[in-house]
């Protein structure tokens, strides 16, 4: 699961992703040049979509290490604790960096902020992290990911 050849990149809010338009639901497109990459943007997509416009300022740092049968459900293992953070502590991702990512497995270290309702008004109330259209996957020279959140 260790990163082959490559040294953590931090990875810090604004991050590019496109919003998808669906029904009752919302979803986002990464992509990037590796795994890595591609992880820490949908992290960063997920955080910016609580947050709304506002900023989010960091006051703690956790590692989280999750797993699953691929890169896809390994990615949503990962967003939904992210969200569970969320709806528990009221904390956001602020910046991500991956330690190691293999093709069942993520480790990743997340500095979070609080939630702040005046800051972060403009953000959506993401009820859950789907399958549906869900993936993660290498295309060709490029990495991809797409996710569906519950409104």
């Amino acid at each position: 699961m260790a990163l082959a050849g490559e040294t953590p990149h931090r990875y810090t809010l604004p991050e590019p992703y496109r919003e998808l338009e669906h029904t009752a639901d919302l979803g986002v497109e990464v992509e990037g040049h590796s795994l890595s990459e591609v992880v820490a943007r949908l992290v960063l997509a997920e955080a910016a979509l609580l947050a709304g416009r506002g900023a989010v300022v960091p006051d703690r740092e956790e590692r989280l290490e999750v797993s699953g049968e691929d890169s896809t459900r390994a990615a949503l293992a990962l967003l939904r604790e992210l969200l569970y953070r969320f709806a528990t502590a009221r904390v956001i991702a602020s910046s991500c960096t991956v330690l190691a990512a293999g093709p069942t497995g993520l480790a990743v270290r997340v500095e979070l902020g609080p939630y702040d309702p005046l800051a972060h008004a403009e953000g959506y109330d993401l009820k859950a992290v789907t399958w549906h259209g869900a993936r993660c996957a290498e295309e060709g020279e490029t990495w991809k990911a797409r996710v569906i959140f519950d409104l």
